[in-house]
């Protein structure tokens, strides 16, 4: 395990002397991480930690954030911000990087990506909203105070206080013991300091000017296409939920992942957010297609995949009963190491499934493989809470032990405390049928099938096969069980 140092620097941008955090081998790819308010780049200590020894990662404070010095005389406005983080890119001599923006990170780093859009490598979208629907009622009554507005500096003053501050960690958590005090604590210190809170009053008046460039933002997204990794907590107060998906209208293949959390989704999911960092930055710059090898490749569903896959230029490696024993867990980790993930379709007597799936998660974290997806049955899904069909009077006996392992290897990989990134996908609990892929689909976490408008809950096999692989390149669902139908 590497733990990487962080140094901690100042350059000057345009009179102001901003303060930085950076970590990370130079020569590697680069993420710049943008904060958001009340906090500043300490807010991404952990995230460093984690990720430094891979990755190049860059975090400075705004103006008016954090140990960043401004003259007196600095008008605060989001356009400013965005000017110094720019004057900062190319202090630092950044040519590319992937952007990850958090909060005022959003109007900051959109800035930034119209202006400057060969820099971007990817975007990492945290809780940072670009549309309207991203918008809770308290946003909205925040971004309506302007400076003509009566009263509107006092409302943004009354959000300054420590148990505002501490409410943007704590709140919507599940867990508010996993949140350090040390966040608001520091957050609070800094918004005291002589002046500060004068500038964030400036900040807060002028938070409307990012609502009218929303168009702009949405608009760029479409004609650029950038690779798009969105996660949110969607208990977010002032961002809800709906602000993650809707980026979909305008990056459609954008990786969106919502999590049980509040504003500051990292203080509570960093374990669950930092691996989808680090594979959708290694996914950006990739220079070699992914390879996977496919065990069960010659069955209906596992030769589904591999023609899936091969037609998107990944390197397969087909395996079957003849290359590879599923119970072994020497031949399993001598049949798959040195492939970047795992997919596995296998049926079998003798409880073959459940122990196959017990072997695959001894096996690949010695073979040096960390994604596994597992192609299991749609009878562990519920018709009702708690009513599996698979235990249903009416199931078909002919499926019934298959569908019982099946169900055995589900509760397995939730029960494990493995490094292996799983999926177990699902398909309907009856119509799974014969056809080539739509391109059409729906996938969905959940432990309940997916419906259409009629009731029916139904997938082709080559539209199943896609949905493995777009979790594949996409890196979503992990450690979760999911589902798919039209």
């Amino acid at each position: 395990m590497v733990f990487p140092h962080i140094k901690h620097r100042f350059v000057e941008v345009d009179g102001v002397r901003v303060f930085y955090r950076e970590t990370g081998p130079q020569g590697a790819p680069t993420l710049l991480l943008l904060h958001g308010f009340p906090s500043a780049s300490h807010q991404y200590r952990r995230l460093m930690d984690a990720l430094g020894g891979r990755y190049r990662l860059i975090a400075p404070d705004y103006p008016g954030f954090g140990h960043t010095e401004t003259p007196a005389d600095f008008e605060y406005s989001f356009e400013r911000l965005a000017d110094i983080v720019e004057g900062f890119v190319d202090a630092v001599s950044l040519s590319r990087f992937v952007l990850y923006a958090f909060d005022f990170g959003g109007p900051v780093g959109m800035r930034l990506a119209t202006r400057r859009p060969e820099l971007i490598a990817g975007l990492i979208i945290q809780n940072a909203n670009t549309y309207d629907e991203g918008l809770s009622d308290v946003a909205r009554a925040m971004t309506a105070n302007t400076p003509d507005v009566p009263g509107g500096a006092d409302n943004v003053r009354q959000i300054l206080e420590l148990p505002v501050t501490r409410s943007q960690y704590e709140g919507g958590t599940t867990d508010p013991e996993l949140i350090a005090p040390d966040g608001w604590t520091l957050d609070q210190h800094f918004l005291d300091l002589p002046g500060r809170k004068e500038a964030q009053v400036q900040l807060g008046l002028n938070y409307h000017t990012n609502l009218a460039l929303y168009p702009v933002w949405q608009q760029w997204l479409r004609d650029n296409q950038p690779p798009t990794l969105v996660l949110w907590g969607r208990n977010d107060a002032f961002f809800p939920e709906a602000g993650a998906y809707a980026y979909l209208r305008d990056v459609p293949d954008a990786a969106v992942h919502v999590l049980d959390t509040g504003h500051f989704a990292l203080e509570e999911n960093l374990p669950e957010i930092a691996p989808l960092i680090s594979d959708f930055v290694a996914r950006v710059h990739r220079t070699e297609p992914m390879k996977i090898a496919v065990i069960g490749a010659k069955g209906n569903l596992g030769s589904a995949v591999v023609r899936e896959a091969t037609a998107r230029g990944l390197r397969v490696t087909p395996l079957d009963r003849t290359t590879v024993d599923v119970t072994d867990p020497a031949s399993v980790k001598n049949a798959v190491a040195d492939h970047d993930a795992v997919v596995v379709a296998i049926k079998g007597d003798d409880r073959l499934v459940p122990r196959g799936a017990q072997t695959l998660l001894e096996a690949l974290p010695l073979a040096g493989v960390d994604r596994l997806i597992f192609l299991g049955g749609g009878g562990s899904l519920e018709y009702a809470p708690g009513q599996r069909f698979v235990d249903s009077p009416n199931f078909p006996p002919q499926y019934l032990e298959t569908a019982r392992d099946q169900g055995e290897a589900l509760e397995i990989f939730r029960a494990s405390t493995t490094s292996i990134r799983w999926s177990y996908v699902s398909p309907p609990p009856v119509h799974l049928l014969p056809g080539d892929a739509t391109g059409t689909y729906r996938a969905e976490a959940r432990d309940t099938p997916l419906t259409d408008a009629n009731g029916e809950s139904r997938i082709t096999v080559g539209d199943y096969a896609s949905a493995v692989v777009d979790a594949l390149q996409n890196s979503t669902f992990v450690n979760q069980r999911f589902t798919v139908s039209y």
